[in-house]
């Protein structure tokens, strides 16, 4: 029985209601260069970029479905999945992506702000910006950002790679199939050549 996030009595709703549930679906891998090239990074670009959602077992208006990929298991099986229904901020893990929520739609915002290569493009008058890319998403719709990068740790020196992916879905009944039963309205790519 396929389950869904609604609250029990509630009506249908039409894509201007208030949205009354949110779910992001984030699906991180990560690797170092030892998985740049060869078998191991055609296995890493096996990794799926939607997953059915998985839901907690009480109802709340908004689930955070964590999934990291990782080189330790050559990208066969998530290494940790995680289903909260609370989020400490509005990244939910990203380094440069975002999502708020309004009354009636979701904005997912793709905005650099870390990670090799650096991003910059010049706009109209010669000045140096970051790239910066919002999709609205209204009521009983969804929409994606896949972003790419190499960070490094601050401590160690030590390097790694990471590609991201961020699902968002707005309903008033949100499926566990809402990520593969439909397009999405807009999905945003900003991948860089890693070296």
């Amino acid at each position: 029985m396929e389950r869904s996030l609604r609250r029990p009595g509630d009506r249908e709703r039409s894509s201007t209601d208030p949205i009354a549930m949110i779910a992001v679906q984030t699906i991180s891998t990560s690797w170092t260069k030892a998985s740049r090239g060869g078998s191991l990074a055609t296995m890493r670009s096996r990794v799926p970029k939607r997953l059915p959602l998985k839901m907690p077992n009480e109802f709340t208006d908004l689930v955070w479905h964590s999934i990291a990929y990782s080189e330790r298991n050559k990208f066969a099986d998530p290494v940790a999945v995680r289903v909260v229904a609370n989020c400490e901020d509005n990244r939910f893990g990203c380094r440069n992506a975002e999502v708020e929520l309004h009354d009636d739609l979701a904005i997912l915002t793709y905005r650099y702000q870390t990670g090799a290569p650096a991003r910059q493009f010049f706009d109209k008058t010669g000045t140096c910006v970051a790239p910066e890319h919002a999709i609205k998403i209204p009521n009983n719709r969804w929409a994606s950002i896949e972003y790419n990068g190499r960070f490094s740790c601050i401590d160690t020196g030590n390097w790694w790679y990471e590609h991201m992916v961020i699902n968002v879905a707005v309903g008033s009944s949100i499926s566990c199939n809402c990520f593969m039963a439909t397009e999405p309205i807009e999905s945003y790519t900003q991948l860089a050549r890693l070296r």
